[in-house]
């Protein structure tokens, strides 16, 4: 029935299985294990490729009169099985959807259809001079759509942000028709920008994406620094983002992954020289790498003993840890920097350049080297959560524990902010879906306990849809009423991101008091009566030692409701985390930790769909330099509709 009806409309399209096949799943490990065990995910009934806005409509209206689901398919990158496995449906595959449309050097910002592949996109800018600074490890095989529909993050995102911070503007089409969102968004319309970003396909469909861009970087300076310790470090980290400007990169290893990552040899060279010898452990590797016989059992022992090998591993705590930090831009800019972190960066042991220079040559490599893991009979897997600061070593010592049941595991920390950072953990094990399930949920109930957030930028799929409702609870109606008004018969990607069948608590009361109910200096972020005048807010602060780190010209309520994307530093978060009440007595508070992806920014639908009960922003010292003044709407757009915008290319 859908191929009959596919075929008058002139898009291209196939029902062969070889084309159904490669539609059926994305990199989510734990379909790869299911895959190896000779279970193949469900199959679509065909694939269309649009190569227009118009394309996709025309599909979109196809499969609701039919009543058929849609999938919206980028490269198939996605960890997490976000794009796969709907029996019966239509996937809208977006790969010829590739062009980059037009750059506007004087806003310094590129517009790009959503197949366009990450490095593609990149190579392009860069025979212009410009770049997006959006680094993922997935560049290669990674589209703008999924970019946008993960609320993803590149390498870089501690100076440039994550996708969601460059993204300005968008088109998507829905079932009930085109909606123009961001800076594109319609006078007296609501911005839906951040509740369709990160919402997996689930609300509509991206065909333009208007994104920030910068100049290529003149100049790229990289250390390596050896610490006595994972607190010595994080405060490091947190001093260097919160005094200092921010590194394009800040990358920290555990001590397991210091010992055995790649920045890590030539951390280990720069500090012994060139006439040392390798460790034991590399040299015992190295000789069983050279005994076909031993090297096919490799990871057997190790993967068999997932708690002896950790316990080695905990004997490593009190060993150094290597922290990479990078500036780049203009030589001026980089001189600038420098010279003012210097103070800084005396806290540990100067490596020379080396260590982060490897790691900036072989950043995209960790994408393809899971596949000899699975063919040795094991699987490997990653998590990324992500907390404030002050939280931070709980969130570490409760997953790695939690993890380390049943696998071997490190852990990087990496995208990083003012008010927290994230942890990635590669883990691997032995074992069956079964362990794998109970692997992962064992690791993201103790993110959440430990008070994070349960994915930072690699979206939520299958594998984290019951923590990621858990994480946004009672707010989740707000993706649920736009799902209604935006796909009423709930053709897009169904089943997907949350679980609409867990039960919300009422959520915890409003604060008493005010206008300031509390503050944290080490995050430096407060918790604070949003209506109250910003007068009354700022002598509070003060009282304390504090101040506003975005001044406001009126309420808080007003200039947040007011705010739109395009007039601030990427790096800058003017909202943090907020409580809102619903009408029927429920509240519901967003925001355990910065950048997370868990879904939807829902906390800009709760300023105008709840009462608001407090908001928490970011605060500095009084004798910090505080960001300039801004108007949270300035004086034009940051970038102009498609319609109307005047592109040069």
């Amino acid at each position: 029935m859908l191929h009959d009806a596919l075929a008058p409309l002139g898009i291209s399209s196939s029902t062969d299985p070889l084309d159904l096949d490669a539609a059926r799943r994305d990199l989510w490990p734990r379909a790869t294990l299911e895959l190896r065990d000779g279970r193949l995910p469900a199959s679509p009934s065909a694939v269309a490729w649009p190569r227009s806005a118009h394309d996709v409509a025309t599909l979109l209206q196809l499969a609701q009169r039919l009543g058929v689901p849609v999938v919206p398919y980028g490269a198939g990158s996605g960890v997490c099985g976000g794009a796969a496995g709907h029996e019966d449906a239509l996937v809208i595959d977006l790969k010829r959807m590739n062009r980059l449309l037009g750059i506007d050097p004087h806003r310094g910002v590129a517009w790009a259809q959503p197949g366009l592949l990450g490095q593609h996109l990149e190579d392009l800018l860069a025979r212009r001079g410009w770049r997006t600074a959006h680094s993922p490890s997935s560049i290669a095989c990674s589209t703008v759509g999924g970019w946008a529909a993960a609320r993803s993050a590149g390498q870089f995102s501690s100076r440039y942000g994550t996708f969601d911070d460059m993204m300005l503007a968008a088109a998507v089409e829905t079932p009930t028709g085109r909606r123009l969102l961001g800076a594109w968004t319609p006078t007296g319309k609501p911005d839906l920008l951040p509740l369709i970003s990160g919402s997996e396909g689930t609300l509509g469909v991206f065909t333009d994406v208007a994104m920030r861009i910068v100049p290529l970087a003149q100049r790229r300076w990289l250390r390596g620094l050896a610490l006595p310790g994972l607190r010595q470090a994080w405060e490091l980290m947190r001093a260097l983002m919160q005094e200092g400007p921010a590194p394009f990169v800040l990358r920290l290893y555990d001590p397991i992954d210091t010992r055995i990552g790649g920045p890590a040899r030539a951390a280990r060279k720069a500090k012994a020289g060139p006439q040392s010898g390798s460790p034991l452990l590399e040299r015992l590797r190295a000789a069983v790498e050279r005994v076909p016989a031993l090297r096919e059992h490799l990871l057997e022992l190790p993967l068999a003993l997932p708690r002896l090998i950790n316990r080695i591993a905990d004997n490593l705590g009190g060993e150094e840890v290597l922290l990479v930090v990078g500036y780049d831009g203009t030589d001026a800019e980089v001189e600038a920097a420098v010279a003012q972190v210097a103070p800084l960066l005396e806290a540990g042991r100067d490596l020379g350049p080396d260590p982060g220079e490897h790691w900036h040559a072989h950043r995209h490599e960790v994408s393809y080297k899971l596949a000899p893991v699975f063919a040795g009979g094991a699987w490997a897997d990653t998590m990324e959560v992500a907390s404030t600061w002050s939280r931070l070593p709980a969130l570490h010592e409760a997953v790695r524990a939690a993890l380390g049941e049943t696998t071997a595991v490190m852990a990087h920390f990496s995208h990083a902010y003012r008010e927290g950072c994230s942890i990635y953990f590669s883990f691997a094990g032995r074992g069956g879906v079964e362990v794998y399930d109970a692997t992962w949920a064992a690791g993201l109930k103790a993110a959440a306990a430990a008070g994070g957030t349960v994915t930072h930028h690699h979206g939520v799929g299958q594998l984290k849809a019951q923590a990621a409702t858990r994480e946004a609870a009672a707010a989740i109606r707000i993706w649920r009423d736009a799902r209604q008004n935006l796909d009423p018969t709930g053709i897009l990607n169904p089943g997907r991101l949350f679980d609409g069948d867990l039960p919300h608590a009422a959520g915890p009361p409003p604060p008493q008091g005010g206008p300031l109910f509390d503050l944290d200096p080490v995050d430096r972020l407060a918790r604070v009566d949003a209506r109250a005048p910003a007068p009354a807010l700022q002598a509070a602060l003060a009282a304390t030692g504090h101040r506003l780190r975005l001044p406001v010209d009126r309420p808080l309520l007003a200039w947040l409701q007011a705010w739109r994307k395009g007039h601030l530093d990427p790096t800058e978060a003017p909202l943090f985390a907020v409580q809102a009440r619903f009408p029927d007595g429920v509240a519901a508070a967003v925001g355990p930790a910065p950048r997370s992806a868990a879904g939807p920014d829902l906390r800009w639908g709760l300023l105008d769909a709840a009462t608001v009960e407090w908001v928490q922003v970011p605060i500095l010292p009084l004798d910090g330099q505080a960001a300039a003044p801004v108007a949270p709407q300035g004086p034009e757009p940051a970038c102009l509709p498609p319609e109307t915008a005047a592109w040069t290319d």
